[in-house]
C-alpha cells in the first residue's frame, strides 16, 4: 500500500465514522489484515460492500479478485469512486441487490478461499449454508459483529427490539460450533469477530 493509498483510506475511515456509515470495526480491520498477511487469499467474496472500505483493505493487502454484494445504490457509487481513486477498480466486481436474493447467482460455479460476511446480521446462518460449498478446504470466513452489542453471549433473554438478531446470531454460532467441517475462533474484541476455517 502506497502512502497516497493509506492517506485516502484514512480519510474515508474518518469520514465514515463522522457520518455514522457502517464500515468494519477497527478490531475487525486488524484481524482482516492479519489474515491477508498470513494466507494471501486470491478469490474473495464479500457480503456487504457498504462504501467499499473493507474491500479496499483486502484488495490492497493481496492481488486478489473480489466479488462483492451491496443493495444500496448510493453506497455502490461511493465504493466505485473509492476503488477508482485507489487504482483497484479492475479487481473488484460489485453486484447490486439484496444478498438474500442474489447470492446464489453470484456464487454459482465459483470457488473462494476467503469470504467476508458483514451485512444483515439475522442472515448470517443462511448465508453461511449457501456459501460453504463454494469455499476451498482451508479457506477462511470472517464475520463481524457476531456478539452484537454484547447481547449474544450467555442465554439471557434479549431486549425486545434486539431479540430477532440476537437469537439468530446465537443460532449461527451454535451451528458453526457443532459442524465438524468448521473450526471457530471467536474474538471478543469490538462487537465480536468470528474467524471460521473450513477443514
Amino acid at each position: 500500500m502506497t502512502p497516497q493509498q493509506e492517506e485516502i483510506l484514512s480519510g474515508i475511515h474518518d469520514l465514515a465514522r463522522e457520518q455514522f456509515v457502517m464500515i468494519l470495526s477497527d478490531e475487525c480491520e486488524k484481524v482482516l489484515k492479519d489474515i491477508f498477511q498470513e494466507y494471501r487469499p486470491q478469490r474473495v467474496l464479500e457480503i456487504g460492500a457498504a462504501i467499499g472500505y473493507s474491500s479496499s483493505i483486502m484488495a490492497l493487502s493481496s492481488d486478489c479478485q473480489i466479488d462483492t454484494i451491496e443493495k444500496d445504490e448510493e453506497r455502490i457509487a461511493r465504493a466505485k469512486e473509492l476503488w477508482q481513486r485507489l487504482g483497484i477498480d479492475g479487481r473488484i466486481k460489485v453486484y447490486h441487490g439484496d444478498s438474500e436474493e442474489i447470492l446464489p447467482d453470484v456464487i454459482a460455479g465459483k470457488t473462494y478461499d476467503f469470504i467476508f460476511i458483514d451485512a444483515a446480521k439475522s442472515a448470517y446462518k443462511r448465508q453461511l449454508e449457501l456459501v460453504l460449498p463454494h469455499v476451498k478446504k482451508s479457506g477462511i470466513l470472517l464475520c463481524d459483529d457476531v456478539l452484537y452489542l454484547g447481547l449474544v453471549k450467555g442465554d439471557s433473554y434479549p431486549p425486545h427490539k434486539h431479540r430477532t438478531i440476537v437469537m439468530n446470531m446465537r443460532e449461527f454460532l451454535a451451528y458453526v460450533e457443532s459442524d465438524d467441517r468448521l473450526e471457530l475462533t471467536l474474538i471478543e474484541e469490538g462487537n465480536g469477530i468470528a474467524v471460521i476455517k473450513v477443514l
